[in-house]
């Protein structure tokens, strides 16, 4: 199979798209974004 260019931006893309997960890093609790029972949860 001949390796094309776009194929490697293509792959780059979809592996830097997982690093954009819905979570907060600044966050003491690091939690998902809109889970409401993160703050009670343990408690």
């Amino acid at each position: 199979m001949p390796f094309h260019p776009w194929q490697a931006l293509v792959l780059v893309l979809c592996l830097l798209s997982g690093c954009n997960a819905n979570y907060v890093f600044d966050d003491a609790d690091y939690r998902p974004l809109g889970d409401p029972q993160a703050v009670r949860r343990g408690q």
